[in-house]
């Protein structure tokens, strides 16, 4: 089966495959940065966004509207935790990012959420395949509220 493989290499006008097993230094800063724009590109789309894979996407984003329940919970999910415990967002989270973002391995993700703010911070770590490098990433973003003046 034939198609693109990212990161892409737009040099010189047209789209070469870089070889993402050997990299150089200079490679190391771009390598990242590709990885964590499509890692808040998944975060930030709802499972069935992208519709030739509908498993794309970061479950948490299909509960608009929601609120947390008493135990912090949407749709019988904790919204916080870590990705070794299956009942929680953060393990849905490790999932996609293990299926569309391979140029990572050793994942661990972790959702903190502050229901005084409606707050989420996400960390992401792991190891990035070409360099060996640690890879550490956090992303904040706000749930939903229901406008209670409705």
């Amino acid at each position: 089966m034939s198609g693109f493989k990212i990161p892409l290499d737009f040099s010189q006008g047209n789209i070469y495959e870089r070889n993402h097993l050997s990299c150089d230094k200079n490679d190391e800063t771009s390598i990242k940065e590709s990885i964590s724009d499509f890692i808040r590109l998944l975060v930030s789309s709802p499972n069935g966004s992208f519709k030739p894979d509908v498993r794309f996407g970061f479950s948490l984003k299909n509960c608009q509207f929601e609120n947390a329940n008493s135990k912090d919970e949407i749709k019988g999910k904790k919204i916080g935790g870590k990705s070794d415990n299956a009942n929680n967002y953060a393990k849905d989270l490790e999932r996609s990012i293990e299926l569309f973002e391979p140029r990572l391995q050793n994942l661990g993700v972790r959702t903190e959420f502050d229901k005084k703010l409606a707050k989420i911070t996400i960390s992401i770590t792991g190891t990035i395949v070409a360099t060996r490098k640690e890879y550490k990433q956090d992303i904040i973003f706000h749930i939903w509220r229901k406008n209670e003046n409705i």
